[in-house]
């Protein structure tokens, strides 16, 4: 979730005009801002027939997920244990571009890292084993009917290769000078490995993380955000997992997927690790926001410290 997100001006009359096209016996409910992310905004509402949630594209990409969301998850819903997000419709999007969507709330709690640690419930032996089922189950979908529904296909290689090339002229200027050789060295050294791109693609969710896994007492009762749903390399599913977890935690989740975590998944998870604040400091570039651009160089600086394990 980003943070100071401000909603544009006179939205709430533009969102209750936009239902009241699609739903006239939505539009007069309560409504209030749920969350955000860089490429959509969320708004709960409140009605006799339940809770609804509200996503609003904010961007082209955002609005690209959506309708992807669309084609997808009708079907991708019947093959999973917990509930995703079900849409109810979508409509013309007021705030932005593309269109926007609507479905039931989905049942549980979305926490952060921090209460899924202090509630205990990465211990717990029944959160790791649904999340192992659930990824087995996603990763399952048939890719070819995937790219039917016009699922995007991730080439991580070429991303990174770009991304090196950004790093070189933009990120490593503002580390400090042996954190900076040792970050374009881990760039490279993962391109350079062939060994880590000879999988098959499969259905990724591709933001998997523990705060998208919605949770009552100690099940997982929900899954979310699939906004960023691609055809690629299903390793990438554990690269949230692997920084908000433990080491620990997810060698039990492969033992319970009957998948090895061998030195080369460990280097590709060191490695993502490395990459998610990097686009963190690209992006705050990139959008002119410094305090993401800033927080992406701590956490880097931290992450490559001599002594790190």
């Amino acid at each position: 979730m980003t943070r100071n997100v401000v909603l544009p001006e006179a939205w709430e009359p533009r969102v209750r005009a936009a239902l009241a096209d699609v739903r006239p016996d939505l539009a007069g409910c309560p409504l209030r801002h749920l969350g955000a992310g860089y490429e959509s905004v969320a708004l709960r509402l409140e009605s006799e027939q339940g809770t609804y949630v509200l996503r609003f594209p904010r961007d082209e990409n955002g609005a690209a997920g959506i309708a992807c969301e669309a084609r997808l998850l009708p079907e991708l819903g019947g093959t999973l244990d917990v509930p995703i997000p079900a849409f109810a419709f979508t409509a013309p999007n007021p705030l932005g571009p593309g269109m926007f969507c609507c479905y039931p709330l989905v049942p549980g709690e979305s926490l952060d890292e921090e209460e899924w640690h202090a509630r205990g419930l990465l211990d717990e032996p029944g959160p790791v084993r649904q999340m192992a089922d659930l990824l087995e189950a996603i990763h399952a979908f048939p890719v070819e009917r995937a790219r039917e529904l016009g699922v995007p296909e991730a080439d991580l290689r070429a991303d990174f290769t770009e991304d090196l090339r950004l790093v070189r002229a933009e990120v490593a200027p503002l580390l400090p000078p042996d954190e900076a050789r040792l970050l374009i060295a881990a760039y490279e050294r993962y391109l350079a490995d062939d060994a880590g791109f000879g999988g098959g693609p499969t259905l990724i969710h591709a933001d998997f993380s523990l705060d998208h896994l919605l949770v009552t007492g100690t099940r997982i009762t929900g899954l979310i955000d699939f906004g960023d749903v691609r055809i690629g390399d299903p390793d990438y599913d554990l690269c949230y997992l692997w920084p908000e977890t433990n080491r620990r935690f997810v060698r039990r989740l492969q033992e319970h997927r009957g998948r090895p975590f061998d030195a080369r998944l460990e280097g590709k998870l060191r490695f993502w690790e490395l990459a998610d604040p990097v686009s963190d400091v690209l992006h705050g570039i990139e959008h002119g926001m410094p305090d993401v651009r800033d927080e992406g160089v701590n956490l880097l600086t931290a992450l490559l410290a001599p002594g790190r394990p």
